[in-house]
């Protein structure tokens, strides 16, 4: 914590180490095989497989070896999705929908041949995860939406209990009691490792994910492209009156579910100045006059 706090100031060399991209991959810690994390015995840390997807925020900027995750479970968020991603930005899609597609494409370790031009599209987030490396580490971006409006794609497992489903998937606890440890786990999902859209801002969300990524429109189209597909497919949201017997029913039976949503609500608010266009991302992680000063106080001692 010291040195986080001063040592940006006090000591150049840790100052460089600290400012760089790959900071954390200095201290991984593998257990059997599978990644911890970078930050191990952190509260920072995810749980496994998650530790396989980039912060959004704190990991700027992106990569080149990172990979697009484009995670789904609802309809017209997959429908919407590739459109637009197709259409608008002719991005080259890897659809794995099912678990065999996942399994031969962590075995043939199908991540280390794609680019920012590759989005890997799926609903299998936990399974997904597990085909990242940390030579290749995922970036996630999704859709979330009020679970009153949830439309389940085929592809999505059914659980024992029918209740907080959302959660339930992100924590893998499927059946039985669920409390505030397997919310925090799934909240800990939307707000480091997801770069988050909506569905009532479903053009403003897209917009901005182009603009993190730095995709390009495809030449003759624009933001007009994006706008017909989500007027096109767009869902619309469900209103119950909060006072009503019906919400309360509801909310009884799905209260981490509705927590969950507003987590992705506030953290879609928070992305607007957090989750820069990559342009800025590359232009902040520059040198500065001072770090360059630095570094050739550096080399002279040497």
């Amino acid at each position: 914590v010291f040195l986080y706090c001063f040592g940006l100031s006090l000591f150049p060399k840790v100052k460089k180490l600290l400012k760089s991209q790959y900071f954390g991959d200095f201290v991984p810690s593998v257990k059997d095989g599978q990644f911890m994390g970078r930050y191990p015995n952190s509260l920072l840390t995810l749980f496994y497989p998650y530790t396989l997807l980039r912060d959004i925020v704190l990991d700027q900027p992106i990569a080149e070896s990172d990979v697009p995750f484009f995670w789904y479970v609802h309809k017209s968020d997959y429908e919407i999705g590739k459109k637009v991603m197709t259409d608008c930005y002719g991005l080259t899609l890897v659809e794995l929908k099912d678990y065999d597609s996942i399994e031969k494409a962590r075995r043939m370790n199908i991540v280390s041949s794609l680019s920012r031009q590759h989005v890997v599209v799926s609903p299998h987030i936990r399974e997904v995860c597990e085909i990242f490396t940390m030579d290749n580490f995922g970036r996630m971006f999704a859709f979330f939406r009020h679970p009153l409006d949830y439309e389940l794609v085929p592809e999505m497992p059914t659980f024992p209990d029918k209740d907080n489903y959302l959660t339930r998937l992100l924590s893998d606890v499927h059946e039985g009691p669920i409390e505030f440890k397997q919310l925090g786990i799934a909240k800990k999902v939307v707000y480091v490792t997801t770069l988050v859209g909506k569905i009532d801002r479903m053009v403003d969300s897209i917009i901005r994910w182009g603009q993190y990524w730095g995709w390009q429109f495809v030449p003759g189209k624009g933001e007009s492209c994006v706008v017909d597909i989500v007027d096109k497919y767009n869902p619309e949201e469900t209103y119950i009156d909060h006072e009503s017997e019906e919400w309360k029913e509801f909310y009884a039976k799905n209260p981490l579910d509705c927590q969950l949503f507003e987590q992705s609500d506030a953290s879609w608010r928070g992305q607007i100045q957090t989750a820069i266009p990559y342009e800025t991302q590359l232009k902040r992680a520059e040198p500065s006059e001072d770090e360059e000063d630095d570094e050739e106080g550096e080399e002279e001692e040497e």
